[in-house]
């Protein structure tokens, strides 16, 4: 009879560590990553926060950082909200799969150009750079696929794009700024 009541007491504790572990899995809410593309390719540090609202939606925010003298990009610093919507969540963990993501996004970004003058005699002048700094405002889409582990490991590529609404100039001389790009492979935990 003790040996029965023992099998039973420790399938029953068995079972009750199995079921807390799925709902811990299920109470976390929290999510903090980097982007490791962005890191590698322009030496820029992006950050994100997302805060999974239920198993099918989340809403976050994105911080940038221009890298410094090592980066290739024309951005200098980035703020951008997003909310997401998962599809095709057929596992019982929160906010996993393919997303959709709508986005707004305040940047400020940095441009230059050479410019050569002539003298009257046609001879060369030294060479000036022109820099051209500027505040842009825009919104955007992306799609994108989250995989999180048991543990908490969560890696996600995406790829986006947004316009810039207001902010942008007009100007021959430097890159065009009505586009932006929003994308790469994001690395984090979820807690």
């Amino acid at each position: 009879m003790l040996k029965k009541l023992s099998v039973v007491l420790l399938l029953t504790l068995s079972t009750s560590v199995v079921a807390q572990e799925e709902e811990s899995f299920l109470d976390k809410k929290h999510e903090i990553k980097l982007d490791a593309i962005e890191l590698i390719a322009v030496a820029n540090i992006e950050f994100t926060y997302e805060y999974l609202i239920s198993k099918y939606s989340g809403a976050g925010i994105s911080i940038t950082f221009d890298g410094g003298k090592e980066s290739d990009d024309i951005i200098t610093w980035a703020i951008t909200p997003f909310y997401r919507q998962y599809f095709f969540n057929r596992q019982e963990k929160r906010a996993q799969g393919l997303f959709a993501e709508g986005h707004l996004n305040v940047g400020g970004f940095e441009d230059y150009y050479y410019e050569f003058t002539y003298s009257v005699d046609s001879e060369y002048q030294p060479e000036t750079r022109i820099e051209n700094s500027t505040t842009a405002f825009g919104a955007g889409f992306a799609l994108g696929y989250k995989w999180a582990s048991n543990n908490g490991f969560v890696i996600e590529p995406l790829l986006g794009v947004g316009r810039n609404l207001f902010g942008s100039e007009v100007n021959d001389d430097y890159i065009d700024l009505d586009f932006y790009f929003r994308g790469g492979i994001q690395v984090g935990y979820r807690f």
